[in-house]
């Protein structure tokens, strides 16, 4: 008589994305901020098509309207009116493009650019390495937000020229930290063990570093973000930003100073936009974070 064998179901082995997003989504606040981030982009791609008003257009019969949610309020304004009659929802949904839209690029830009940098720099010896270095160490002694206002300074006021005085301001930011981290893994003993392997460069860079800093880069990304997102507001605030009437929202919360007491919805709810997008992008930056030093162990 046969003899039946037991066949069993092959085990499949998670890739090293799948154990990432494993270990992401049981973070609570990290599906949160990453809730929060899909909900920017939808608003930063479609928002302007969904609202009702346009963002400049003035109605002299609806000054200082509050929120909808109070006795005075009415649901036609949603989030209220400034002094000269704007749809404060209108102009928060545009605001968005201008401020974290022009944050995103800038960040992405001065990414690619300060990787490059650093991956160059780190992997190389002697003169070009110490070129680097010895360019890089004024260069992060000075804060990215006084480096941005020297710069729009020169360049002149407008959000173009703030968007690239921040990207130049990112660049030193991103390059020292991608060097940094090529530095110390290249000194680890795996790596020497590759080398004496005959492992060229190229092989060694894709293989053993490059996975090893993405934690890293992660951390260093969501922080320029960030910082981007801060530094255009605060540009804008002082007014060598985005000019008026654009619905930047470092613009919107200049321009409702004066009403902190007459209309204090003016001044809360673009402060609002700006520390929830901070919030959102860090608590994105963390989760990843911590998610691809699960996937490492």
């Amino acid at each position: 008589m046969a003899r039946k064998i037991k066949v069993y179901p092959e085990i499949r082995v998670p890739s090293a994305l799948g154990q990432t997003w494993a270990a992401y989504r049981q973070d609570s606040l990290a599906m949160l901020g990453l809730w929060g981030l899909l909900f920017l982009l939808a608003t930063l791609c479609f928002g302007p098509m969904l609202v009702s008003f346009d963002p400049l257009k003035q109605d002299p019969n609806a000054l200082l309207l509050p929120p909808s949610w109070t006795q005075q309020g009415t649901i036609e304004y949603f989030f209220g009116t400034d002094d000269l009659g704007r749809d404060l929802l209108s102009r928060l949904v545009h605001g968005a493009r201008l401020t974290f839209g022009y944050a995103l690029m800038a960040t992405l830009v001065a990414l690619v650019s300060g990787c490059l940098l650093g991956l160059i720099g780190g992997m190389s010896r002697g003169l070009t390495a110490s070129t680097l270095h010895h360019v890089l160490d004024p260069l992060l002694s000075i804060p990215s937000l006084l480096l941005a206002i020297v710069l729009v300074a020169l360049l002149g006021p407008g959000l173009p020229n703030v968007t690239l005085a921040i990207t130049l301001a990112l660049i030193p930011q991103i390059t020292g930290a991608t060097y940094n981290a090529v530095r110390q893994e290249l000194g680890k003993e795996y790596v020497t063990a590759a080398r004496l392997d005959g492992s060229p460069p190229y092989r060694i860079l894709r293989w053993a570093v490059l996975p090893n800093i993405l934690d890293t880069l992660v951390a260093q990304t969501t922080r320029s973000l960030s910082m981007a997102i801060l530094d255009i507001s605060t540009v804008s605030f002082l007014g060598i930003g985005a000019q008026a009437p654009a619905p930047e929202w470092g613009n919107m919360l200049a321009g409702g100073l004066e009403l902190i007491y007459v209309a204090s919805w003016n001044v809360t709810l673009p402060g609002l936009a700006i520390m929830l997008s901070v919030v959102i992008t860090n608590l994105v930056g963390d989760g990843l974070r911590n998610a691809l030093q699960k996937g490492m162990d």
